[in-house]
């Protein structure tokens, strides 16, 4: 299945949602770190106690996860301007996937 039939990365949808990337990725350029190490230290700064499970193929992969730093409060605090909670357009999969999905009937 193509990214086209995921509601996120169709029409206007996508359009929203790479608005909010492009922020993201801006933040990220701006404090001298990849989009990468934004995710991870958002994590870290959300939840020090959280371990964020990392994929990776390379090993210049690897040293840039193992890079991140947890976000500060400020630098939480711009993150979610760009993207708040509940800021992504549209659903995570097509309808029929997202019915079985246990994570998504809260």
């Amino acid at each position: 299945m193509d990214a086209g039939h995921f509601a996120r990365f169709a029409g206007a949808n996508r359009e929203a949602n790479a608005q909010i990337v492009a922020g993201l990725q801006g933040l990220a350029k701006r404090w001298g770190i990849t989009a990468g190490q934004l995710a991870i230290g958002w994590v870290l700064g959300k939840q020090p106690r959280f371990v964020p499970t990392l994929g990776m193929r390379t090993l210049q992969q690897l040293d840039e996860a193992l890079a991140a730093k947890p976000l500060t409060a400020e630098h939480l605090a711009e993150v979610e301007a760009i993207a708040p909670r509940g800021a992504i357009a549209g659903t995570r999969y097509p309808a029929a996937h997202m019915a079985a999905l246990d994570s998504e009937k809260r």
